[in-house]
């Protein structure tokens, strides 16, 4: 899971918390022979038989101006297919809900179809990025249904994915994106079924160590049960940052 993009290097003091070099995943990725996914090759590794252990998909979440800037040229150019979810209400405008960014701009309606022939397919991320935890049965539907017909007239495809913000969310929630007609929905850290699964969330400060640990099978699982002991996380994250900084 990403969300922005930059050119180059970056450090812990220097990069907006989400605002991710590219570097660290792809070369990696490829030199070992991991098999990029698209969401309908990710809907079949779902099924067991169909599932590898070196396959991935790459969820962008926000549709920051980055992605099509840099994330999605870089992608399409190492023939990487991702899934792009946009707050569908505030295609063309600015994020209010960034602490760090508070004014960064989210691509137009025009500049998601575009992005469409380089590989990335438009998927939902509520309708302004608010929590659907508690929310309305009003609300519900237009973060999920209106949130739906909103960018498939923006980019002429119904989307087939949503991405709940800030991971949050309820049993109404699940149930309402699932009746909305969404295949597959994805939370953060917690996995509730087809329509709430966890993603490894790459970040500015993570070094190759870190990048590493997270190809790990069910490093989801893993990293929960550590996080039970907080102190031994926290000295594994450091750990892991000090050591991309010495190789780097």
């Amino acid at each position: 899971m990403y969300h922005g993009f930059s050119v180059g290097p970056t450090t812990p003091t220097t990069a907006p918390s989400r605002i991710c070099p590219y570097a660290p995943s792809s070369p990696h990725l490829r030199s070992h022979r991991w098999k990029a996914l698209d969401l309908d090759g990710y809907l079949r590794a779902l099924d067991s038989r169909g599932r590898s252990d070196r396959a991935y998909l790459v969820r962008i979440d926000d549709a920051l101006q980055s992605v099509a800037e840099v994330g999605a040229p870089v992608l399409a150019e190492a023939s990487v297919p991702s899934v792009l979810f946009a707050p569908s209400g505030l295609l063309g405008g600015r994020t209010a809900w960034l602490v760090e960014q508070p004014d960064e701009p989210i691509l137009s309606a025009e500049a998601l179809r575009d992005l469409q022939p380089l590989g990335v397919e438009i998927g939902v991320h509520g309708w302004d990025h608010s929590s659907m935890a508690g929310m309305t049965d009003a609300d519900l539907r237009r973060n999920t249904v209106d949130a739906r017909e909103a960018v498939a007239d923006a980019t002429g495809t119904a989307p087939r994915a949503f991405a709940y913000p800030y991971g949050d969310y309820d049993a109404r929630a699940i149930d309402a994106v699932a009746r909305a007609g969404y295949l597959i929905a994805f939370s953060v850290y917690t996995d509730d079924g087809l329509h709430a699964l966890s993603r490894s969330d790459v970040k500015p400060d993570d070094s190759v160590t870190a990048f590493l640990c997270k190809l790990i099978p069910r490093y989801r699982a893993v990293w929960r049960a550590v996080g039970q002991v907080k102190p031994v996380r926290r000295l594994l994250r450091v750990g892991a940052q000090r050591s991309g900084h010495r190789a780097a």
